[in-house]
């Protein structure tokens, strides 16, 4: 079962059934994760957002109309952990995000990307002002990074089935 999520959209009532969806699923990888694994699981939240994350999600909504969805997602959703999932996947609060910039070559507008996350191997996740997200080549800005997804509608999607497809196989996700 799946509620409705688009991923060329984003809005309130997308975001608040990724979260759910989302929710749901990490429950059900950490239901029965130790007897599957032999450990028990780590943090697998996503956590609602602070008032300093609403506060930088305005911030980055003035800086450049590529960070628009960015904004409503920060405004939304706060920093999201998934420990157990894959390599595991950390995205950053919005507070934290609105500090962390790096220069992308090859990303639309001279406004910096906005680190958004990593994963368990150190790989960086960022959006550039193209609005685009941006995955490091190696645990380093300095590795450069390539272009995954169109937008970050299409990154959170990608997740989401991440996180299913670790419930359903224990193999990696998709980003």
């Amino acid at each position: 079962m799946r509620p409705p999520f688009d991923p060329p959209t984003l809005t309130p009532a997308s975001l608040a059934a990724w979260r759910a969806e989302v929710s749901a699923a990490l429950s059900a990888v950490t239901r029965d994760f130790e007897e599957k694994h032999g450990y028990g699981p780590g943090e697998n939240a996503i956590h609602p957002p602070e008032a300093e994350d609403r506060a930088a999600a305005r911030r980055l909504g003035a800086e450049a109309a590529g960070f628009a969805e960015l904004a409503l997602y920060f405004s939304e959703v706060g920093a999201v952990t998934m420990s157990d999932v894959g390599n595991a996947y950390f995205l950053h609060s919005g507070a934290r995000a609105l500090r962390e910039r790096v220069a992308l070559p090859g990303a639309a507008g001279a406004v910096p990307a906005v680190l958004i996350g990593s994963d368990g191997g150190g790989i960086l996740y960022a959006v550039g002002a193209d609005g685009a997200v941006w995955r490091s080549g190696a645990a380093s800005e300095e590795s450069g990074f390539d272009r995954i997804t169109h937008d970050l509608a299409e990154f959170l999607d990608l997740l989401r089935l991440s996180v299913h497809r670790f419930h359903r196989t224990a193999q990696p996700g998709f980003v």
